[in-house]
């Protein structure tokens, strides 16, 4: 458990975060994560309310209740029967469907693909599909086996994390914590792992869209390398969006370490592509952007900078006041308090007991550590390439 407390707050939100993701559904279970996070919610929540909400990321699962000092214990009554696991029923099933599926459309439209990108990614590198059904896959799920998976694998042990965010001290909610959830069971100790063959993909799926994904395996973060790339995710970044041509030709374009699957870590390119964008025009620039981080020392003038950002989001949670004073008036400080908590808990979730370390670590990265990583891991002759196309 975790507390991120602000003294003086009414607000409290709790966020449950759980090991199913988009690269965790088995063969031909595309979105079963998304639809049982769906699921999950509507199992104790009406689909009106606005205290309950949930995320479905590429490598974990978010459950959420928002509410204040006076409700909180209901909300974390809701989250005690979510990690129980509540009966789906067949009309929340037929309910849940079309709008786990709409929001595949919606990121479609809006040039916003990439973490259905890596589902689609992960079903060909995992298991091997050529035709991903990202939506059929989802039309095709019934109750029994969709609720079997959510038995199986939304609770493991060392895999849950929930945090607490607001205005009451840990001691408190802690203690009520531990009376409502230390009894629940882990029914396992870890997530599938699938015979994964990193290789060059050409897929098809059922969205109207154009994606590529530029992958590399890396090692995870136990590892003395993943700072520098880390740090070379963040310097690409800052690349990508400061060319006028990219922005032209995609959508949302981005890189990260922090793609990990059950076989291992990968650093990644994603971008969507606009009409008229070609995949070979595309991947050559991407490739030229990530081999300027080993060969031009101006690309990382700024690193010192980017470094002592990405170790003070592992270390501190900024304070809500100083942060709603740089946003437009009238920012509603729940949320403001809630996503603050929400980043920094993320972080906890993904790095654990390594999290202090690591950040350690980023503050004592070199122009060289972040080249030599770059050089090591990043080349184009490792660099793996996804196409997603639709489906004829």
């Amino acid at each position: 458990m975790l507390s991120v407390h602000f003294p003086g707050s009414t607000n409290v939100s709790i966020f449950s975060f759980l090991p199913l993701g988009l690269v965790t559904d088995g063969p031909g279970r595309a979105q079963w994560s998304h639809l049982v996070e769906h699921l999950v919610i509507r199992s104790t929540v009406p689909a009106n309310s606005r205290q309950a909400n949930a995320e479905t990321m590429p490598d974990y699962m978010r459950l959420d209740f928002y509410g204040d000092a006076g409700n909180w214990l209901g909300g974390l009554a809701h989250h005690r029967r979510w990690l129980a696991g509540v009966p789906f029923s067949a009309g929340s099933l037929a309910a849940e469907k079309p709008l786990v599926n709409h929001e595949c459309d919606f990121t479609a439209r809006n040039f916003a693909t990439h973490k259905f990108a890596i589902g689609a990614w992960s079903q060909g590198l995992r298991h091997g599909q050529q035709r991903v059904a990202l939506k059929g896959d989802v039309q095709r799920a019934g109750l029994a086996d969709v609720q079997r998976w959510r038995d199986e694998w939304l609770v493991l042990s060392n895999r849950v994390l929930v945090c607490f965010v607001g205005g009451l001290e840990a001691n408190a909610v802690f203690a009520e914590a531990e009376k409502q959830l230390g009894a629940l069971k882990p029914r396992a100790a870890s997530l599938p792992a699938a015979k994964a063959n990193p290789r060059n993909m050409d897929l098809t799926w059922d969205l109207e869209a154009r994606h590529l994904l530029l992958t590399g395996p890396i090692p995870d973060c136990q590892h003395d390398d993943y700072a520098a790339l880390t740090t070379a995710a963040q310097l690409l970044n800052m690349l990508l969006v400061s060319e006028p041509q990219l922005t032209r030709q995609t959508g949302m374009v981005f890189a990260g370490a922090d793609l990990a699957t059950p076989e291992g870590a990968f650093f990644y390119v994603s971008a969507s592509l606009r009409p008229g964008t070609d995949f070979e025009t595309l991947r050559r620039a991407l490739l030229a952007k990530v081999g300027r981080l080993s060969s031009d020392p101006a690309q990382i003038s700024q690193l010192s900078f980017i470094t002592l950002q990405l170790s003070r989001s592992l270390k501190d949670v900024p304070s809500p006041e100083q942060v709603q004073a740089q946003m437009p008036a009238g920012m509603d400080p729940a949320l403001v308090e809630g996503n603050l908590g929400l980043q920094f808990a993320a972080q906890d979730y993904r790095y654990g007991t390594r999290r202090e370390a690591l950040a350690k670590q980023l503050v004592d990265i070199t122009p060289a550590k972040v080249q030599e990583a770059a050089r090591r891991y990043l080349s184009e002759t490792n660099a793996l390439v996804c196409t997603l196309r639709p489906q004829p």
